[in-house]
């Protein structure tokens, strides 16, 4: 196996561009159909789209595996340390880390979207107010790379509901940057 470099994906890129897209399934294909054979602008659609340094985007480029093609490294990505998750969920102001097991499990579906983006420069904290009284507020905040700080609160009395109030509203911010981004790449 061997690293994609520029050459391979000159060489390659109609049989890798498939490749790309499971890996990113954030990145427009049309887009990515108009880079064509030009790896500067593969490297650029995917740091614009994801939100990756440049560095790393080359990096995870060069570990892409195409096995039928003998590129990349031979080894599976792993998805742990190089992707965000709910690993690096800070706990804030109201909740105890003996919680942590119990919200992590509340909030899990994050994981889906948070993946997308590097481990590197991602930060959530979790927060609450006035927890368990009729004004109890819930906020969760979270910074991706490449993107402004993105802020989910909820109002609800119950913290369980309040926990799936947060979640889906991030989830559905994250899902609107990414589109912002990928409209605004075309």
């Amino acid at each position: 196996m061997q690293p994609l470099t520029h050459q391979l994906w000159a060489k390659h890129f109609t049989e890798i561009r498939p490749r790309v897209l499971r890996e990113w399934p954030e990145i427009d294909k049309g887009a990515l159909d108009h880079v064509g054979d030009d790896w500067d602008g593969l490297v650029e659609l995917v740091h614009k789209t994801t939100g990756m340094s440049a560095d790393l985007t080359i990096q995870r480029l060069r570990t892409l595996d195409v096995e039928e093609l003998r590129i990349g490294s031979g080894t599976p990505q792993p998805d742990e340390g190089s992707n965000a998750s709910l690993e690096q969920l800070v706990l804030g102001t109201g909740f105890e880390e003996s919680e942590r097991d119990r919200i992590v499990e509340r909030l899990a579906k994050l994981n889906r979207r948070l993946k997308r983006f590097p481990a590197d420069g991602t930060w959530l904290e979790l927060s609450v107010k006035e927890r368990d009284n009729p004004s109890q507020s819930v906020t969760l905040i979270c910074e991706l790379p490449g993107f402004a700080r993105l802020v989910a609160t909820s109002g609800e009395q119950h913290l369980r509901d309040a926990l799936m109030d947060v979640r889906e509203d991030l989830w559905r911010q994250i899902d609107d940057a990414v589109t912002r981004r990928t409209e605004g790449a075309r």
